[in-house]
């Protein structure tokens, strides 16, 4: 063991107990909100994996946490596909929800109506949402797609975002679109899977 190493992973090692208390307050104070959650551990993984690596360089040993270099190994491949030039972009996301309480999903959309039409009564608000649809519709029109994960009566149990090479951007007229919207072939250039807890 050479006092470089260990000095290496002495200085690994309280940037790491930084970084950990600085995630956990992140995630404490998150309130649920799930990009606060990400963007903690996306400035958490780059400090672990600069100890795994200096205690590995120090003692020839990667375990517990060694199995956090196959994410570093991710990121590596999907920053290959980026070299290439790319001259359009798609985002696809799909986000699934358990509807727990449908009531509390459909006065959450009357509401967000109410908030956009504040002129019509709650006849009306109720005539436009009436079913979960249509809910969904109007909080997001009022708070984006997004706000989902905040409507009482949804709960969130997976998601997923992708980022795909796009040769036929969709343009201002849907009429001139393709045919098939979503292409299945598109080359995939990074993704992300989240996972909730059970309702």
């Amino acid at each position: 063991m050479s006092d470089e190493g260990a000095s290496r992973f002495a200085a690994a090692a309280t940037a790491a107990q930084e970084a950990l208390g600085a995630h956990a307050r992140a995630v404490a104070g998150a309130s649920g909100d799930h990009d606060t959650v990400v963007r903690a551990g996306e400035e958490l993984l780059p400090v672990l994996l600069e100890y795994v690596d200096a205690q590995f360089e120090l003692t020839g040993i990667g375990y517990p946490l060694g199995i956090l270099m196959e994410l570093e190994d991710e990121e590596v491949d999907e920053g290959d596909a980026e070299e290439w030039p790319v001259e359009g972009i798609s985002v696809l996301q799909r986000h699934d929800y358990v509807v727990t309480d449908e009531d509390a999903v459909l006065a959450a959309g009357r509401q967000a109506y109410l908030q956009a039409w504040p002129e019509d009564d709650e006849a009306a608000a109720a005539a436009d949402v009436n079913h979960v649809g249509r809910a969904l519709y109007q909080v997001a029109h009022a708070e984006g797609w997004g706000s989902l994960r905040k409507v009482p009566g949804l709960a969130p149990v997976g998601g997923f975002t992708g980022v795909v090479r796009q040769d036929e951007l969709l343009g201002p007229d849907p009429d001139d679109w393709a045919a098939e919207v979503l292409d299945e072939d598109a080359e995939l250039l990074y993704c992300q899977e989240d996972v909730f807890r059970a309702p």
